[in-house]
């Protein structure tokens, strides 16, 4: 039975862009989409029916403005939270996020464990929703 390595290479490729990294079923392997540039895709196929096709599936993702979401839902005041709630824009909440992240240090305490236990459940959710086998190291 294969096994995928939740390791810190592989986590780290949670950080990709959308559609940057797919997950191969043959090898357990996650592959850049630079690597199907050789291939010849039929022109009636979109990428990502070209991706499922060689048996890869998309690799999960996770982006800059979601965690800091999670962590202020986390560990941030309903004064706080209903401030950046009201930002819609993904941009102009980032930057307000690091604003306040930056001005209460009690913001920054955690904030490390909170992204790779976040980046783990993450990963893991994403393998039992795929049927991966997998471990972490």
């Amino acid at each position: 039975m294969k096994t995928f390595v939740l390791d810190e290479e592989a986590l780290k490729k949670g950080w990709g862009d959308e559609g940057q990294y797919w997950f191969s079923l043959s090898t357990y392997n996650i592959k850049n989409h630079y690597d199907f540039a050789d291939n010849d895709r039929p022109e009636h196929m979109s990428e990502s029916e070209f991706m499922l096709s060689m048996k890869c599936i998309p690799y999960f993702r996770v982006s800059r403005t979601e965690i800091s979401k999670a962590y202020i839902e986390a560990v941030g005041s309903d004064k706080l939270k209903a401030k950046l709630n009201a930002i819609t824009d993904k941009d102009e909440y980032n930057e307000a996020f690091w604003k306040y992240f930056n001005a209460y240090p009690h913001l920054s305490e955690g904030y490390e464990e909170f992204q790779n236990n976040y980046l783990i459940k993450k990963a893991i959710n994403w393998c039992d929703e795929n049927s991966i086998n997998y471990i972490v190291k």
